[in-house]
């Protein structure tokens, strides 16, 4: 099929979407005279890339968000977010209010001062199964998968700027013998 463009002049003419009818090979306007729209905005307005955002938490929510935690448990999640969503007016999922429970409200949190015996522990880890941040997690007590994953980036980014290598592999194990090192001299006083 092949599409044949009109020599029309630009003048007066008002260009409008179309869609292809396939039988006979041209194009039937969405609009014609009678139904175009009067109100055509000169600028559309466009939603952020990442969609509409969400307010952030406040200190209500969160004290509903721990009480509707111990009266549903941590799998109802929905459930809690359509209960928060009645008391709030907001517009929270239940992907949110894990999210929320799980990286910041849940006591079980560990989110002192990384030791050096974790850190070693996230090596070895990620050494043995990779960017598998929430397998890693459950190896570390209170540690969430977003804790371990940003520790690890922080990690990397030290070592490679004193080795100045881009090689994840010779990091780690430069890290893992540094590490062990420093435990070492730490169980004999030395440090």
């Amino acid at each position: 099929m092949d599409i044949v463009y009109s020599s029309f002049q630009q003048a007066g003419i008002t260009w409008v979407p179309c869609i292809p009818d396939y039988a006979t090979g041209t194009f039937i306007p969405v609009y014609n005279l009678t139904n175009i729209p009067i109100d055509i905005p000169n600028s559309v307005t466009t939603l952020p890339r990442g969609g509409i955002k969400t307010k952030p938490w406040n200190h209500a929510e969160d004290l509903l968000l721990k009480d509707l935690v111990v009266e549903y448990g941590t799998k109802k999640w929905a459930k809690i977010a359509r209960a928060l969503n009645k008391s709030f007016n907001n517009h929270r999922k239940g992907k949110h209010c894990r999210e929320r429970w799980n990286n910041h409200l849940n006591p079980d949190i560990n989110k002192s001062e990384w030791s050096y015996e974790e850190d070693l522990k996230l090596l070895i880890e990620f050494k043995k199964i990779g960017k598998k941040w929430s397998s890693i997690s459950k190896c570390l007590n209170g540690r969430t998968e977003n804790a371990v994953k940003n520790r690890w980036n922080t990690l990397m980014k030290s070592v490679q700027k004193t080795v100045n290598s881009g090689n994840n592999e010779m990091a780690i194990d430069f890290l893992i013998h540094h590490i062990k090192e420093i435990i070492s001299m730490d169980n004999k006083g030395i440090v």
